[in-house]
């Protein structure tokens, strides 16, 4: 009898913690791992009626610039050229030009100074100073935080960006730049009222602009008024992918055909040529589609590649099996559930590559405890998959410790290739529970929405529109529930597209996590308005 416990919902608090810096001994001394302070500046820090032809910053130990002309963002943006020079403590900046009257300045130094020990990167260097009578007092603060998941990059950058600027984000030039902090909490101060429109981007390449796909991006649908202050904006980082899949390489031998994707692939569909059976394959890498044709002679065929976005390409591809044949990872097959099965599940048996049976009668045989023997005898007695690389035996048998199971492989064959190797399968026969099971209850008014049970942020099972449900069978381990709620209920959870300005829908990640174990039922309520 399954042990039941009952677990409504409740909030845990998440607590971030800063990890230590290790301190080593090299060569009898400490490592350096404090990073340098600001000690004085001119202008001070929030001055006004200043014009300085040069900017001067004293730290507490020496110091270097990496890589400044990238990392110093001087807001609102400006062409003025300058040139740095550093003596030990002191960085001074001279700049070419003279300043703009009545405007507040900031220049944000990011990561842009370090000590000359272990580059330990100065935090938080920022001064403002007016070259009017008062600093502007324009303010916007907000968070940004990941939408599908509960951990941010390391660094996180909000931009500000002037409504006549037709470039934004992809092109155009930011005149306010700040970081979010590792909470993902940010604020701009000392602003020039108006309207903006704000982004959050994490990139690599830390030129301020959106540039790649690979790049984690967030907006608002429309412009913020900031007079003076603007508050709780919710930016949800989030990848966008707009563009199909690409074919990058074509590779052929005598049993396979393969076509090697530049992303991930979640579907393949074949067209033309329709009098030639041929079967299809995405590898375990998700980027290879492997084609396996009934006949070696050319064919040529449409096929049409779908990426985990939905974005389709189709390529005209000329197939022939030419050349060495390619190894078989496996040559024969395993049995899904692994080393044990339970009495009376179905056996599950998993082939490396699409299978074809040529006549059931005697295709599969089972032996219960050494002693029964169990032959196929029709086609009911057997199911394939889509794809036909998993066969499910619908057999009876009477086995209570070991079962045997044995393809003749003059029956059971590879759709295009030499045929399987003659080697029988054991498995152990036990009623004793192996996994557990989670029942979930929502409370909701919606109708459209997909629920996703998650482990080590991989999507392990997932139910859409149904409130009340368990999933069973589970391996033992930490889970979580993830929610995509369809909000414009057209049947499929929209991610953010920045052309239409376009947010993700709605994502909540339930914060609990459930343990589950061998014959235990948890039941869940979570207490999730969406």
């Amino acid at each position: 009898m399954k042990n039941k416990l009952k677990n409504g919902f409740y909030l845990l608090s998440i607590v971030f913690m800063t990890a230590c810096a290790s301190v080593g001994n090299p060569e009898g001394g400490e490592r350096d791992s404090i990073a340098p302070k600001l000690v004085s500046s001119v202008p001070l820090n929030g001055e006004v009626n200043s014009r300085p032809k040069s900017i001067v910053l004293t730290f507490d130990e020496p110091i270097q610039t990496l890589d400044l002309n990238r990392q110093l963002i001087i807001a609102p943006s400006t062409d003025n050229t300058y040139k740095t020079r550093i003596k030990d403590k002191t960085l001074e900046i001279t700049f070419t030009n003279p300043w703009l009257d009545s405007t507040t300045y900031s220049l944000n130094f990011r990561n842009g100074i370090a000590d000359v020990t272990e580059k330990n990167k100065a935090k938080n260097v920022t001064i403002t100073f007016s070259t009017g009578a008062f600093l502007d007092s324009g303010r916007v603060e907000g968070k940004v935080f990941n939408v599908l998941t509960n951990r941010l990059p390391e660094e996180v950058t909000i931009l500000l960006f002037s409504t006549q600027d037709t470039g934004q984000i992809a092109k155009g030039k930011a005149l306010y730049v700040t970081s979010a902090d590792s909470s993902g909490s940010f604020a701009f101060k000392n602003i020039k009222e108006g309207n903006y429109f704000i982004y959050a981007l994490a990139e690599s390449n830390n030129n301020l602009r959106y540039d790649n796909e690979k790049e984690q991006l967030a907006f608002l649908p429309d412009s913020i008024q900031v007079r003076p202050a603007v508050t709780g904006v919710s930016l949800a980082l989030h990848t966008q992918d707009i563009t199909p899949p690409r074919v990058i390489s074509k590779k052929s031998f005598l049993n396979v055909y393969e076509l090697e994707y530049n992303e991930g692939i979640s579907a393949i569909k074949l067209s033309g040529n329709l009098e030639t059976d041929i079967r299809t394959l995405i590898d375990a890498n998700g980027r290879t589609v492997r084609l396996f044709p009934a006949m070696a002679e050319e064919r040529t065929w449409l096929v049409e590649a779908t990426d985990s976005s939905e974005n389709k390409r189709v390529d005209t591809v000329a197939v022939r099996l030419t050349g060495k044949a390619t190894p078989r990872r496996n040559n024969t097959f395993t049995i899904a559930s692994g080393s044990t099965v339970k009495p009376t599940e179905p056996l599950k048996l998993v082939f490396d590559l699409p299978t074809k049976i040529i006549n059931p009668e005697g295709a599969i045989q089972l032996v219960a405890d050494t002693i029964t023997t169990i032959n196929s005898a029709t086609a009911k007695d057997f199911q394939f998959n889509q794809n036909q690389t998993e066969l499910t035996v619908n057999l009876v048998h009477n086995a209570k410790r070991e079962l045997s199971v044995k393809i003749d492989t003059t029956k059971v064959l590879p759709f295009i290739g030499e045929p399987y190797a003659n080697e029988p399968q054991r498995v152990q026969v036990s009623d004793r529970p192996t996994t557990g099971s989670l029942r979930v209850a929502l409370s909701t008014t919606r109708s459209s929405f997909i629920v996703q049970l998650m482990q080590n942020d991989k999507v392990v099972r997932e139910l859409a529109n149904q409130k009340t449900f368990t999933w069973d069978n589970l391996q033992p381990g930490t889970y979580q529930i993830r929610i995509l709620v369809d909000e414009n209920n057209n049947g499929k959870w929209d991610n953010g597209l920045l052309s239409e300005r376009r947010i993700p829908e709605k994502v909540i990640l339930h914060t609990e996590q459930f343990p589950i174990k061998i014959d235990w039922e948890i039941t869940v309520n979570p207490a999730i308005a969406f």
